[in-house]
């Protein structure tokens, strides 16, 4: 909804709100928590496996040589990992965003429904239909690629650097673990502005606070 209309029509308070955002947003809760959301739950799934196999990938990728000896001596500190997770979350949504525009159906669904009952059976809703066709095609393609390289680039790491495993398993379970608690804090920041922008004393006055809600999960 835009300002005005969220402002006389949403009458959810904050964590009615934070809870359907979450369910909708954070990877765990959408895939195995959110129920008939209109979306496939094969997708979700693949989804969601994608997405832990591109953490694993991306930590392996800072396990240079320079630093090899100081993983492996405990020389680096957690700090000086900060920029990997960074940046290891950062291709995750990346990916993420890719998959759920190639893999969510409920676009489509909402599409077909928001047409007037005079164009149900037009040929407008074989276009839509076709288009998720389309984008379910190029979906399977894309995570297809993108779990052969994981799959490479993890089995030949693990097999070239046998005594830094349990460095890298470490590292991927923090990213992981990162990437499960940042939507936490993202999307109840943003809940807080919402809430303040649809106030009773603040309706319809605090337009920029709403906008900047809805800005703030892209970064």
């Amino acid at each position: 909804m835009d300002y005005n209309d969220a402002s006389e029509y949403d009458k959810r308070n904050c964590l009615v709100t934070y809870w359907s955002v979450l369910k909708r947003e954070h990877y765990v809760i959408f895939t195995f928590c959110s129920r008939n959301d209109n979306n496939l739950f094969y997708i979700k799934i693949e989804r969601f496996f994608i997405l832990v196999c591109t953490e694993m990938t991306m930590n392996g990728m800072f396990f240079v040589h320079e630093t090899m000896y100081k993983k492996q001596t405990g020389g680096i500190t957690f700090a000086q990992k900060i920029p990997q997770f960074i940046f290891s979350l950062i291709v995750s949504h990346i990916i993420e965003v890719i998959l759920c525009y190639l893999g969510m159906t409920d676009v489509h669904y909402y599409q077909i429904k928001e047409l007037p009952q005079i164009q149900k059976n037009d040929e407008r809703v074989f276009d839509i239909l076709e288009c998720m066709k389309k984008k379910l095609t190029a979906f399977f393609v894309f995570t297809f690629l993108v779990f052969l390289f994981h799959w490479y680039f993890i089995s030949a790491f693990c097999a070239v650097y046998q005594n830094t495993q349990v460095i890298y398993l470490r590292d991927s379970a923090i990213s992981i673990l990162t990437s499960l608690i940042d939507p936490f804090i993202i999307y109840g920041l943003t809940c807080i502005l919402r809430a303040i922008s649809l106030a009773k004393c603040c309706r319809k006055k605090l337009g920029c606070i709403y906008k900047l809600s809805d800005i703030i999960p892209i970064f």
